[in-house]
Order: structure tokens, then sequence, then C-alpha cells
């Protein structure tokens, strides 16, 4: 061939090779062969063809037709056939092949073709791949229909029996295929179908039990050729699609199109008992075989003894529980939180066997509902009617019942049991660094082996568990294989109540999670017909978010507020189900509804007792239980509460709830408001006394918010307020000033006097103190006294008190400066803070005086007489610095003392040791002048 295009591999003798295609491939008389070839060795030679010609040599070398009728009939035939799914034609086309090619190769198919051809590569030379095709009619001649394909899976036994491989590489992997196939795949097989082989083979060809066993085998050895030849397009990636179309009409679904998802059912079941078979993890998981000498049986062997009752039960309680999302693990009950109409429940669940449980474990006394889940099998000689029963007897003696759900399995056939005893097997080998001691019999090589066959079989094993727990707990239609028919129960009867009244339906779910919570949902459902169907989670902070929104709606006189556009969702997702108002899809405002005020008004009037928080509670749920989460009820008592202008009281004192807070104790009663000129007083002076603002609207809950804030605004400046009184009173005395007559202490005194009464007042009283609070100055002085307090007596502590008395004592002619110092000093001390400023004049005053002590110590120097002895002017005394006190420290004393002995000085140091405490440093700073007589 003189074309670079893709080729196949075509072998023959040299003197066939003329006859055979000298009329399909031109230039054929031209092709030369060497005259070296010693034939008598059986050395033959090798050409390569186009793979297009293939199919026409077939045709009329092997597939040509007796006579036009019979040629008629066949293309009948194929386009019947031809009629099939685009996606099964395109795999038997594979990318080469087309309909005219399928036509000239029919009954068999491109891809068969295909994969005949590199299958023969690799064999001896004498199996052409035209000799396949005419071994393979040969096989079928007395049972291939008109209409009919031959599958892919066929091939594997003309191939793979009589011929030995070209290379020792090839010829291990025949043999691991063969012995793989015997060994495993065909034992397993005949196990499946409950007949040997060579029984199968008695049968007509036609026979039920034949033809499925034939059906099982060609998808095996369909595998087994996609090992041997991985590389051919029509058994790379594949998957159960494929597998179906290459051997297209042997694979029958009970709903068409479906045949995929058969295939690859069967696939699972087969890699669960043989891991050489591997399936992907993917959606449309890929299928292989892996060809490998290692034996597994030995390892597992090894942990046999693993295989026991309570390893199996605590398998399949650990895999209900992933599958539920379950985190606990154990024998006694699990708490399992799960949404319901986007409220968070929580539930008990047990994972025991019904039949051996006492009453007391089928007993709830809690408020959340218990859940108990039976084993999927039991002792022999008991079923899953026994466990039934147990309920059954249950209910015959205690007719009240209890908040508990059974669900009762049906059990496991003998073989889903062997599925888990394996399972169980597996697990406990592959766990940890135990693999390494069951294979240290083997080499690394195969130790490596082995360990990826038995994890692809755990995988596929514990899948195939889930699916026969799926079957056991009535939730997947019955699986082949799965369950035990003889002690079968029906669907109704997997899922038992103990409430009397209420009967579970069988879920609908996809999985186990989601027919758990459909058993749970019904139950709810059941005991809270009422239940609002929220459009949002309800969370702690929702729920507080919405507090927040809708509470101001209270406070004004329609009870119509503005929401912002980005809180709108929220609040008509919870507040309108809540019953709390209306807020319609494009509504801005939200409206505050009258529901509960007419509901819990109408229920006390009926008890004509007074209303607290548990009473509230019960009638919530009257006449229709809700089963709102307590902070969800909560809202709804402080909007009511708020609503009516009552309070909460608890133990005879003013409550101050919070969403998360609100006692049952609790009683709501409805205090005498303060007349509304007392109340604009108060709303006005706890603004500019306390900078606490309130709303305008003269109610309960206003008020009782207003007081609140106030008192706990003057228990903050409370020891600020009264230190600072104090240390204002003392530094003017200090000064020789009249404290009370001054503005600032006037202001101060007031404002330490409704400090005190507002912290020590009862909530209640608030509102006339302040409404009747002496303004001893303004309530601009008094809020910057609130304000202030702590930073004013900081000042009025630190200041250089001990300079402005120096400069009292200085000589006659410093003292008209140092009294204006003075005199500027008090005055501006006397007035109020928001008049004059107390730190400018503190830190200007002390100034002054350290300008005026400096200039009074400084003297000449006089020049004495010639005649007399030099005398020494002794330096001027500098007055020592006032150093600030550190930062948490707080200058309370000071003082100077001029002209003292050693024997007073001594009894000052010991005046001053005196005071000393653990709380309490004392700095001296020490002058002194040493003098003596001259002469």
């Amino acid at each position: 061939v003189d074309r670079p295009i893709p080729i196949v591999s075509f072998v023959a003798r040299q003197r066939d090779l003329r006859e055979l295609i000298g009329d399909h491939v031109p230039g054929a008389e031209k092709l030369s062969f060497s005259d070296s070839l010693d034939w008598q060795q059986g050395r033959f030679d090798t050409i390569t063809l186009e793979d297009r010609n293939l199919p026409a040599i077939a045709e009329k070398r092997v597939l040509k037709c007796r006579d036009q009728t019979a040629k008629d009939e066949m293309d009948a035939a194929f386009e019947r056939t031809a009629r099939m799914k685009d996606n099964v034609m395109s795999i038997l086309l594979t990318r080469e092949g087309d309909r005219q090619m399928f036509r000239k190769v029919y009954p068999f198919s491109p891809a068969l073709v295909q994969t005949l051809i590199a299958v023969s590569s690799v064999l001896q030379r004498e199996r052409t791949a035209l000799k396949v095709m005419v071994q393979l009619l040969v096989d079928h001649r007395e049972t291939l229909e008109l209409g009919e394909i031959i599958p892919v899976g066929d091939l594997f036994d003309v191939v793979a029996h009589g011929d030995e491989a070209f290379s020792q590489e090839m010829a291990i992997h025949f043999d691991n295929a063969k012995r793989l196939y015997h060994q495993k795949l065909l034992p397993m097989l005949e196990q499946q179908h409950g007949i040997r082989r060579e029984d199968v083979e008695r049968l007509p060809f036609r026979d039920p039990k034949r033809t499925a066993f034939r059906n099982d085998d060609r998808l095996v050895k369909t595998l087994l050729l996609s090992a041997l030849v991985p590389e051919v397009e029509s058994l790379r990636g594949l998957n159960a699609e494929k597998l179906a179309a290459l051997n297209h009409g042997t694979i029958k679904s009970p709903i068409p199109g479906k045949e995929a998802g058969e295939v690859l059912r069967r696939c699972r079941a087969w890699a669960a008992n043989v891991g050489e078979i591997r399936i992907g993890e993917e959606l449309n998981p890929t299928i292989s075989v892996q060809l490998s000498s290692v034996d597994t049986e030995s390892i597992i062997e090894q942990a046999r003894r693993e295989d026991n009752q309570g390893n199996r039960i605590r398998r399949v309680r650990q895999m209900l529980f992933e599958q539920v999302g379950i985190e606990g693990e154990g024998e006694f009950e699990q708490y399992h939180e799960f949404w319901w109409q986007n409220t968070k429940r929580s539930c008990k669940v047990l994972f025991r066997n019904i039949r051996e449980l006492p009453d007391s474990s089928l007993e709830n006394e809690e408020a959340d509902w218990k859940l108990i889940i039976d084993f999927p099998f039991d002792e022999a000689g008991h079923g899953p009617r026994d466990d039934l029963s147990v309920t059954q007897r249950f209910m015959q003696n205690r007719p009240q019942g209890t908040k508990t759900l059974c669900w009762l399995p049906s059990f496991f056939s003998t073989e889903a049991q062997k599925d888990l005893g394996m399972l169980v097997i597996l697990e406990h080998i592959l766990t940890g660094e135990r693999f390494g001691q069951f294979s240290n019999h083997l080499s690394p090589q195969d130790r490596q082996s082995a360990k990826a066959v038995l994890e692809s079989q755990r995988s596929q094993l514990r899948q195939r568990v889930l699916n026969h727990l799926d079957a056991a707990y009535g939730l997947d239609a019955l699986t082949q294989g799965s369950l035990d028919t003889t002690h079968d129960l029906d669907l109704n009867e997997h899922y038992v109540s103990l409430f009397p009244g209420f009967t579970p339906q069988p879920p609908v779910a996809a999985n186990l999670a989601g027919a758990m919570q459909h058993l749970l949902n019904q139950a709810l459902t059941h005991e809270f017909p009422a239940a609002p169907h929220f459009e949002a989670e309800i969370k702690s902070g929702s729920l507080k978010k919405v507090y927040e929104l809708v509470f101001p709606a209270t406070q004004v006189p329609d009870g119509r507020l503005p929401i912002d556009k980005t809180m709108r969702p929220i609040v008509r997702h919870i507040a309108v189900p809540l019953l709390l108002g209306d807020m319609g899809i494009d509504a801005t405002h939200f409206v505050l509804g009258q529901h509960w005020k007419t509901h819990f008004s109408r229920k006390a009037s009926d008890t004509g007792s007074p209303m607290s928080v548990g009473q509230l509670r019960r009638w919530i749920d009257d006449p229709r239980p809700m089963g709102l989460p307590k902070e969800a009820q909560n809202l709804v008592i402080l909007m009511f509460t708020a609503q009516t202008n009552q309070m909460l009281y608890l133990h005879g004192a003013p409550y101050e709830a919070t969403l998360s807070n609100v006692p049952d104790a609790c009683e709501l009663r409805k205090d005498k408001l303060p007349d509304e000129a007392d109340w604009e007083l108060a709303l006005s002076r706890a603004g500019s006394l306390f900078g606490v603002a309130g709303s305008r609207l003269l109610s309960g809950g206003n008020v009782n918010s207003l007081a609140a804030g106030c008192k706990k605004k003057a228990a903050e400046v409370k020891k600020a307020c009264q230190a600072y009184a104090e240390r204002l009173k003392q530094r003017m005395t200090g000064l020789g000033m009249t404290p009370d007559t001054t503005d600032r202490m006037q202001t101060a005194t007031a404002t330490q006097r409704i400090v005190d009464q507002v912290s020590t007042a009862e909530q209640g009283a608030i509102i006339g103190l302040l409404a009747k609070a002496v303004i001893a100055t303004s309530e601009t002085a008094m809020r910057e006294c609130v304000g202030k307090a702590a930073e004013l007596e900081g000042n009025l502590a630190t200041a250089g008190w001990q300079t402005f008395e120096l400069i009292k004592k200085l000589p006659d002619e410093h003292q008209a400066t140092a009294q204006a110092i003075l005199t500027d000093l008090k005055e501006s001390l006397g007035k109020d803070e928001h008049v004059v400023e107390l730190a400018p004049v503190l830190k200007s005053a002390q100034a002054q005086a350290m300008r005026l002590l400096e200039k009074a110590v400084q003297r000449k120097p006089v020049t004495p007489p010639s005649h007399t002895p030099t005398q020494v002017t002794p330096p001027p005394i500098k007055p020592p610095a006032v150093p600030l006190p550190p930062p948490g420290w707080v200058l309370v004393d000071e003082g100077i003392a001029d002209g003292l002995d050693l024997s007073k000085a001594k009894d000052k140091l010991a005046a001053l040791e005196s005071r000393l405490r653990d709380d309490c440093r004392i700095q001296v700073q020490i002058s002194w002048r040493v003098e003596e007589k001259k002469g």
C-alpha cells in the first residue's frame, strides 16, 4: 500500500496472499517477497493492508451470499437491526466505520472486527482475522438467527484457547485471563445461576437458564478481552453502556433503554465477589479487569474469624449512621439534629434488636421523638415478625402510647449476609497496618497487587451492602438476592408508631437519610399540625434580627414601620408566619398584627387569672399545637408584652428579658403609666443628663426601656461623680473659696444627687425622679458633669497644688502677681465646665506659678568690703518639680514643711510611714541647708 493511512496487520501464507487479495488490492500482482524465507521451518511473511479493505475482503471471501434472494434477506435484516439507538450504533461503528462498512461485515460489527484484528495480531500467524471470523460463523451456524449481531464477548473463546501468544509477556496475560475466568469468574456465575457450565451446555440453546447464563458469560468475557487488548478503541474506557452495546441484543431490561443500568448492577455484584473487577467512582464509571496471578484467598482466610455476629452488627450500625448523618456510635442512644420546616429539631436514635428490648427502652419520657432502628438479621429461628409482635404487645399493655417510632427492616438473604461478612473481613484486613501482617508471605510486588484487588473488592462490597440495606429498610424495590423472601414484611409494616393515632406512611426518598427525615417529618407534622411554614431557617441570629426590626412597630401609634429593602425578605419569611404582622411580597412597610393580642387577651379573660410566660407558651399551642422553638415563642411573647404596654416581673421585681431568656415564671403586669407631662420631661432629661434616647410614645415598654437605660448609665458614672464632687470641694476649700456658692460645685452636687437616686431607685420610680429632679444650674452643665466626671476628678487630683501653696509664701514684692494668679484660678474654678474648661485653666495657672517661683528665687551675689573676710552667699533653692502620678495612681495628699530641725524632720517621716499601706506609696523630696556660726 503506498499511502500512510491507518493500517491493520493481516497475516497470510505467501502462496495464499495473492489469491486472497488479488482482486481487491490494486497492485497486488507487483508484491514481492524475500527469497530467503524458510518455508519448511514455518516462517511467514507479513503484509500491511488498508483497514478499509478488510470489510471488502470479508464480504467476498467469508460473507458472500449464495444468491440474490439471500442477499435481499440479509439487506432487509440489516436495515431492521440498524434501527438501533444512535449511541449504540456509534459504539458498534467505531470512529473509522460507517453504515456501508457495517453492512459488509454484518452479522459482525465494525467494533468486533476491530477487536478481533487486535487480538489476532498478538497470536500465532496462522490465526488470521478472517479465519477467526470463519470460526465464529461455524460456532454459531446452528444458533445464529437472521437479524442478530454476533456479540464481542463470543470472541474470547475463539482467540483464548488453542494458540500461544507471540511474546512471553502476552502469554502470561492470556494465562492469567484464562486462570481468572476458570478459577473465579466461572465459579461465580455457576453459583449465581445455580447450575454448572457442563449442565448449561446440555440444555436447549434457547432455554431461559442457558440464555441467562450465556448473556452474563458474554459480559464477563468482554471484560477479559478489554484487559488483553486495552488499546483497542472499542474496549478503551469500557463502561456499562459500551458493554451492553458491544453485546447488542444480549441484555434485556424491563424498561427499554435501561440496559446500561442493568449491566452496571450486574458488574457491581460480580466485583463484590471478585476483586479483580474494578469499577470507577464517577457517575458513568469505567469497568475493568486486573489480570494478576496473586492469590488473595490466603489473605482472606487468615481473617475469617473476624466474621461474627457482633462485628456484623457494628458494621451495619456504622454504615447506617453514616448514611443518615448520625455522628456518634455505640449501643446507647444517639442524639440526631435535623431541620423540619426550617426549624432545628432533634431526636434520639437507638440501634438495637427490638425483639430483645424491655418495655422501658421503648418508652420515651422526653419531648423529642425517639427512633429505634432494628437489625436486618437475627439469630436462627427468628424473623422480623418477632420484632413486630413486640411493638404490638407494647401498645396493648400501654394504650396511652409514647413518642417512639420503630423502623423494622426485612432480613438479609444468605447471599447478602455473606456479602456483609466478607466486608467485615476486608475492613479488618485493610484497616491501619494490618494488611502487612496478613500479606507478609507475599513479595512486595505481589503485596501491592493483592492490596489493590482487595481494596477494589471492598469498595464494591460496601456499595453492595448499602444496596442490601436500602432494600431491607423498605427504601428500594426488592433487589434481586438482597432479602430473605420467606420472612418478608409488607411495605407499611417497616414503620411502626407507638404514638396513638399516628400511623406513618412509607417514606418516599432517594436514600436512607431522606427516608429517616421523611419519617420524622411525618411525626412532627402529626404532633404540630399548626406549625408555620417558614421560608428561612429559624436560627438565633435570624430571630434576633427580626426582633430588632419589628419591635419598633409596637412603639408607634399605627404599628406601621418601614423596613429596609435588604431586610424585607427575612421579615417576610419569619415574622409573617409567626403571625406577628403582615408584609406582602411587594410591601415596603411591616404592619403590626393583632392576632396574638386578641388570642391571649381572650384566653386570659376565659381563665380570669394573671398572665404568666408559662401560660402564654401553652396558649400559643391552643387550639392546635404550633411546635415553635423556644426562642420563636419568646419573640411572640416579647412582642405581645410590648404591644399591650405590659412589663415582665420575676419574684416581684421587674425582669429585663432577652430573646434567649424569658423564664416561664415571669408574670405580665400592666403598670400605671406616668402623666404625659412627666413623661415628656423625663424623656427630655434622660437625653440631656444621661444621653439616653427613647421613643415619644408613652407605653410600658418605652417607659421600662428608658428607665433601664438611665439606671444603667447612672450606675456607670456614680463613683466618678461622687469622687469629683469630693475632690472639687477639697480643692476649693484649700484655695479659701466658699464651694457651695459656685456654679461648678452646685452642678457637681446636683449631678451627684440625681445619679445616686437613679442608680439606687426601683425601675418604676425612675421616670418620676427624672421629672422632679432639681436642676441646680443647667441641664447642659449637669450633662457635662455626668460625661466628664472621671476626667475632671483626675485633673483636680494631678494639678500642681503644691506650687500654688508655695507662691502664697513668697515675699511681699511678689504677692501681687501671686494673688492675681490665684484669683484667676478661683474665678475659673467656680464656673461650670461648659463655660470654662478646667484642664487648660489648671495647666495655665501652674505654668504661671512656676515662672513666678523661678523669678523669686533668683538673687544676685553681694561683693563684700576688702577689709572684711569673704562671705559666701548660699545658692538659691530651686522649687522641686511636681511629678505627675503614673497611670493607675491618684494623688490624695501633698504638702511642704520648711524650717524643720532634724528632730522635727524625723517626726514628720515617722508620721508619713504610719500612713503607708499596700495600695499606697509615699514619695519624699529632701532639701537642706547647713549653717555655721562665723568667728
